[in-house]
């Protein structure tokens, strides 16, 4: 629909006298005083735009310009009319600048948790990306147990959390973004860290650092240990991998991760080496599919699984 069927619409007794179409050409036509110069702006041809204003002046039947051959002069009751509207347009480009602000993320705050590992550099590389791609964003990171994930979610306190560990809940909606490899951070001083694959059979009663047991990091290791029978001798045990690296970087076991741990930063004694027919932990986002969530977890999330694809090689 063009501007002269705008024009062509009858109008009701219960419609103002002049459209909102024909508002913002009469607006135009005062800021540039010129039908030249608010054609281009309007992106409507000249004759169009002169035709809308002799109908607002035929609907209002008074003249609103005195044209000279130099441009557009308005009449005092023009003047009037641009005093009236100007501020109330000007209210309603600040209203479309503010809806833009909202459909790009700019207004509201994105709190999301995640679990220890994922929390050391996989999550921050995401969020600093997310904040690049949304620059108003307002941003909160919390790192979280998993036994709280399902309370963080269910009471509203974060929008989402990425984790590697499994949630069974009727209220939490979960994707798979991607997935890591099970690795071995080994002290330097180790026979082993020589090697440039590990396989099963290398542990055989080496000193370990082990994760809680039912975790889902533990879960993981035991079952590459069962799969190939090895036994390990455990000297600590720690709940996060940040405590687990510092263990070994004093030299009291080697532990075994996942690859988004790695992503960190590591102690100077330690070396990350591959392990062969390694198993993988998936990585998931949560969320309460029973509380709204915003535009930016979507773009997260696209932004997770574009680095995990391209997570670099441990070769």
């Amino acid at each position: 629909m063009g501007i002269d069927d705008l024009d062509d619409i009858p109008r009701t007794p219960a419609q103002p006298l002049l459209s909102l179409r024909q508002i913002e050409v009469f607006h135009t036509v005062m800021e540039t005083r010129s039908i030249t110069g608010a054609s281009r702006m309007l992106n409507v041809s000249q004759p169009a735009l002169s035709r809308t204003i002799r109908r607002i002046e035929d609907q209002l039947s008074i003249s609103l310009f005195t044209r000279y051959r130099t441009g557009l002069v308005p009449t005092s009751e023009a003047l009037e009319i641009y005093a009236a509207i100007d501020p109330v347009l000007k209210q309603v480009a600040s209203v479309g600048m503010q809806i833009e602000r909202i459909a790009r993320g700019e207004t509201a705050v994105f709190r999301i948790g995640s679990t220890a590992s994922v929390a050391r550099a996989l999550v921050p590389q995401a969020l600093k990306a997310l904040s690049q791609t949304v620059p108003g964003i307002e941003l909160f990171f919390d790192v979280l147990p998993v036994d709280q994930v399902a309370e963080y979610l269910t009471t509203g306190r974060g929008e989402a959390i990425v984790t590697i560990a499994s949630l069974d809940h009727p209220s939490i909606a979960s994707q798979r973004v991607g997935h890591g490899d099970l690795v071995a951070v080994i002290p330097k001083s180790h026979p082993l860290s020589g090697a440039d694959v590990i396989r099963a059979a290398d542990l055989a009663g080496a000193d370990f650092i082990a994760f809680a047991q039912g975790g889902a990091h533990q879960r993981v290791v035991d079952s590459f240990l069962d799969r190939f029978k090895v036994e390990v001798n455990i000297k600590a045990f720690a709940r996060f991998s940040d405590t687990a690296l510092a263990l070994a970087n004093e030299e009291m076991g080697i532990v075994l991760v996942d690859q988004m741990t790695v992503l960190g930063p590591l102690g100077s004694n330690l070396v990350v080496r591959q392990i062969e027919d390694a198993p993988q932990f998936d990585i998931h986002v949560l969320w309460n599919r029973r509380r709204p969530h915003s535009a930016s977890l979507q773009k997260f999330i696209e932004i997770l699984g574009q680095n995990l694809t391209n997570l670099p090689s441990l070769r």
